[in-house]
């Protein structure tokens, strides 16, 4: 299961420049955090992979927003804006040179993790110390991380954002009371739309229905409450479902899991 995706950078962003590795070819270290961690849109000058062992990883672009649980490894190129929360974590980062980066992906991606992920990403961030150049083998490690990424990604589940002001600013206010159940007739007068101009716009901006769009938001509220300790009825009330059982059945559409096991997913308990 991912939901979202990473997005390229746009031209023109003011967002701060993180130089992770200050002149070195690559740096691994462990991460690890018992709270949550909040930074706000940036980029880097260089490629970042982030293994994520448990917790999960809440991230976001000015396009769209997405969340990531534990078994993944996600593929940042260098200069790709991103903001991230995440929540009781553990996991390696791999900050990449830019000039290593050509045998990697040149678009962000997530992928479920794999045994020849894992070896690899412990290989390349043992010891933790940053390199000055990588050997002929680390390099050839690298090659073959590139293949099993490409035979690993995932199918995202993105949250696109509108890019019209007036839908944007509906989106943004469905975000902050999504068990709120507004009818489309509201909706679109406090766009100024007409319903039928409203519903063609969004989807022709978003890429999804509202109806739809709406789902997959209450989805990612439903996780980051299951993650934060809440029970599968909380978080269904709390959502705006008039039952348990809607909430199970979006659940097992869009990550094929029931709420308990999303739970276990993102927990890791």
């Amino acid at each position: 299961m991912v939901l979202g995706q990473i997005l390229r950078l746009s031209s023109g962003s003011d967002s701060p420049v993180i130089d992770g590795l200050t002149g070195t070819a690559l740096r691994g270290a462990a991460t690890k955090s018992d709270a949550v961690f909040t930074r706000g849109l940036h980029q880097h000058p260089h490629g970042e992979l982030f293994l994520l062992r448990s917790g999960y990883l809440k991230s976001q672009s000015p396009n769209g927003r997405w969340l990531i649980p534990a078994g993944h490894l996600c593929w940042v190129p260098p200069f790709t804006e991103h903001g991230a929360d995440t929540d009781n974590t553990d996991g390696v980062r791999i900050y990449l040179a830019r000039d290593l980066c050509g045998v990697l992906p040149g678009e962000p991606c997530v992928m479920r993790s794999t045994p020849l992920i894992l070896a690899v990403i412990d290989r390349l961030a043992a010891p933790a110390t940053s390199r000055k150049a990588l050997t002929g083998p680390e390099k050839r490690l690298l090659g073959v991380l590139c293949d099993e990424i490409e035979q690993a990604r995932s199918s995202p589940i993105l949250l696109p954002m509108p890019q019209d002001i007036r839908l944007r600013r509906t989106a943004e206010k469905l975000l902050s009371c999504l068990h709120d159940q507004g009818d489309l007739d509201s909706l679109a007068v406090e766009a100024g739309m007409s319903r039928r101009s409203f519903t063609r716009n969004f989807k022709l901006d978003t890429g999804l229905p509202i109806g739809e769009w709406r789902q997959i938001a209450r989805l990612m509220q439903g996780i980051d409450m299951l993650a934060a300790g809440k029970s599968v009825t909380e978080t269904a009330f709390s959502l705006g479902y008039d039952s348990i059982s809607s909430f199970v059945t979006l659940c097992q559409r869009h990550t094929g899991m029931s709420p308990k096991f999303l739970s276990r997913a993102v927990t890791g308990k």
